[in-house]
């Protein structure tokens, strides 16, 4: 059951700040939360470039690496 502090997914509500010091240790989590998200392949190399005579699957492919990627963007601010 979620409670005031998880969302339906069990992800915390309460975002991480990094704060000055403990660097490291924010990165670790920061990279535990963007795993947790299925996001991390995004963050690491990015969104490729759609082709241009793109088939249905490349189209669907990037457009949900394009959600990711807002995902990820999300976490980050």
């Amino acid at each position: 059951m979620a409670n005031e502090s998880t969302t339906s997914n069990r992800f915390p509500a309460n975002q991480l700040v990094f704060k000055d010091g403990h660097y490291d240790r924010w990165c670790a989590q920061m990279r535990d939360i963007f795993m947790f998200q299925d996001v991390l392949e995004i963050v690491n190399d990015g969104i490729p470039a759609s082709e241009v005579n793109a088939n249905d699957a490349q189209i669907t492919t990037h457009r949900e690496n394009g959600k990711k990627d807002g995902k990820r963007l999300f976490l980050i601010h």
